[in-house]
């Protein structure tokens, strides 16, 4: 006994499901195509070839490692050994800042700011995702790893917050081995939590970097008034460690801490009541542009 076939409706509906979801897929595929061949490109010739001083010599035709210290490209500021370089050169200088001497003369000295000071380098995401006064900070330590929780800006510090809600993959999240390997591959528009405040205002809150995830603070469940009272320190959200590659330009898509508080004194002193998203973020855009074009005058 044959079986009558589908109506002409449902068929079509079929066809266009199927249509939707393979357009999907292949819009998705090249731009992270694209994304891995700039990134190849960009680090080519910029470490150093393991085979070419063997015996025989490099056995690929078209290598992309240097044949010589003289073929080295480290200029880039996106290559390995750049990045590596950015991070100690951080770490020096917060050593250099980290004492201050107590009086004229003294041959002692005391320690000046906190551990975050000392140790992280502060960064701001400003009006994450587009809300308004909704800031995230990332502290990234000399290991790569960074530190993702909120701003003493953001608008839940006015609220008496209930509870706190991880997203379901972060829950189930899992590491192993020495290198925490396993963790899962955050984006920086993915939810890691949502705040629900007793008043009824929820806020979500994002992972601001691409990185594996390496833990989470799940005090935080049971203790939500943490992220509010120490909201630096054990009131951390997550934890991420990001891709050696793309440590520079993470610090170029945030703010540093100097530049989040001229961003935010300037909307503050603006005749805008309620800065928009496009305002806030032309404003975030011009600070960091001014400010690097200060770093390339001050090494000139």
């Amino acid at each position: 006994m044959t079986s009558a076939p589908p109506p002409a409706s449902l068929a079509t509906n079929v066809d266009a499901l199927t249509t939707l979801t393979s357009s999907s897929t292949t819009s998705v595929a090249p731009v992270a195509k694209k994304r891995r061949v700039e990134r190849r490109e960009r680090l080519r010739k910029s470490a150093l070839c393991k085979h070419f001083d063997k015996p025989g010599g490099c056995p690929f035709s078209n290598c992309k490692f240097a044949h010589g210290r003289v073929e080295v490209n480290d200029n880039d500021p996106h290559s390995v050994a750049a990045q590596r370089r950015l991070i100690r050169k951080q770490a020096i200088y917060r050593a250099e800042e980290q004492f201050q001497t107590g009086d004229e003369g003294a041959g002692t000295s005391k320690r000046r700011g906190t551990m975050i000071e000392r140790y992280y380098t502060e960064m701001f995401s400003c009006d994450t995702m587009g809300k308004v006064m909704e800031d995230q900070y990332v502290h990234m330590h000399s290991n790569r790893l960074c530190v993702v929780g909120v701003a003493e800006s953001h608008p839940v510090m006015q609220e008496e917050l209930v509870s706190v809600e991880f997203e379901r993959n972060v829950l189930e999240n899992r590491v192993t081995g020495k290198k925490k390997k396993g963790g899962c591959f955050m984006l920086p528009n993915m939810v890691i939590c949502v705040l629900k405040c007793k008043s009824g205002r929820e806020f979500k809150l994002y992972s601001c970097i691409r990185g594996s995830l390496i833990e989470i603070n799940e005090r935080l469940q049971k203790e939500p008034k943490l992220l509010k009272q120490k909201h630096q320190s054990d009131g951390y959200l997550v934890i991420i460690q990001p891709k050696k590659v793309e440590v520079a330009e993470i610090q170029e898509s945030l703010l540093s801490k100097d530049e989040f508080k001229q961003f935010r004194a300037i909307l503050q002193t603006s005749l805008i009541e309620k800065p928009t998203e496009l305002a806030s973020a032309t404003t975030a855009k011009l600070i960091k542009e001014e400010s690097k074009s200060e770093v390339v005058q001050a090494e000139e």
